[in-house]
């Protein structure tokens, strides 16, 4: 049976986000000399670039199936069409959509099943909106509708925790260990919030 998967911020080919992010993959000089300062100018190395994608698409291959569904929500690349396209063959699964990011082209558009800028899904009965940024008010946020995020590279999560009522989350690479998110996991992840949420609607029609 074909399972649903999420995942965001994948950012491939992109040298910069590895050492903006402190992503996993960075040479311990590397790590050393982004220790100093993230934001400094210089560009990690070419094999650096590789070790990052190659580690993201084979773990992409790895959880999701060639035939489940894969929505990735946001900044797929920052890459000409050409090195983009190149990327996407790499990933097994055939059903792949993309939620635009503000670093995917238009062109990218050619290289997923479907391409939208925020929608909702619905899946085993469950209404999920889906945007690249990140949302505090969404399309039947009051009737129950989870959303899924990407953009901010995990810096939400503390808010999110916080504010356990809302069915929102990240689900880009920096939040969930590197790895897609499949809708039973979210299921699971959610099942709290959503008890505290029908707590919380309750209260209001008691007023």
């Amino acid at each position: 049976m074909s399972k649903l998967w999420f995942t965001a911020d994948l950012h491939l080919g992109h040298g910069n986000i590895i050492k903006y992010c402190d992503r996993p993959y960075l040479s311990d000089a590397e790590r050393a000399r982004a220790s100093d300062d993230r934001r400094a100018r210089w560009s990690v190395s070419a094999d650096t670039v590789c070790r990052h994608d190659d580690a993201l698409i084979d773990t992409i291959n790895t959880r999701v199936g060639e035939e489940d569904t894969l929505w990735v929500l946001g900044d797929f690349s920052l890459s000409p069409l050409e090195e983009a396209a190149a990327y996407r063959s790499r990933i097994h699964c055939r059903n792949v959509n993309l939620v635009r990011g503000n670093h995917d082209l238009p062109s990218y558009d050619s290289l997923f099943q479907r391409v939208i800028d925020q929608g909702m899904i619905k899946h085993q009965g469950q209404k999920i909106w889906l945007n690249h940024y990140p949302m505090r008010s969404w399309d039947k946020a009051f009737h129950g509708t989870w959303h899924l995020y990407g953009h901010v590279h995990g810096r939400l999560a503390e808010e999110d925790e916080a504010n356990s009522r809302l069915l929102v989350r990240d689900v880009g690479v920096d939040a969930t260990n590197f790895e897609p998110v499949s809708f039973s996991e979210l299921v699971e992840y959610m099942a709290p919030r959503v008890k505290v949420f029908r707590l919380w609607k309750e209260s209001l029609s008691e007023q």
